[in-house]
């Protein structure tokens, strides 16, 4: 039957597990902001983050992007 279809970004977040981010879709399952890390290789076609992205800054700034979760459970990103 496959994966049901959705309107938002299919990027999913590793906090939880059970988060994805809810800005709208884009290209390729992805909203503008996770296409754009897809072409820089910052995650590959699945939405996995890339272990040679070795910047905690930029790796938070795309796990937690788009998510809908409590301010106060969202790292800081300064």
């Amino acid at each position: 039957m496959g994966e049901p279809r959705t309107n938002h970004c299919t990027f999913l977040s590793s906090y939880g597990g059970v988060y994805r981010c809810q800005d709208p879709l884009y290209f390729m399952g992805f909203c503008r902001f996770h296409h754009a890390a897809y072409e820089a290789g910052e995650i590959d076609a699945l939405g996995h983050i890339s272990d040679i992205l070795d910047d905690q800054k930029r790796r938070l700034e795309i796990n937690f992007h788009g998510l809908v979760i409590p301010d106060e459970l969202k790292p800081s990103f300064s």
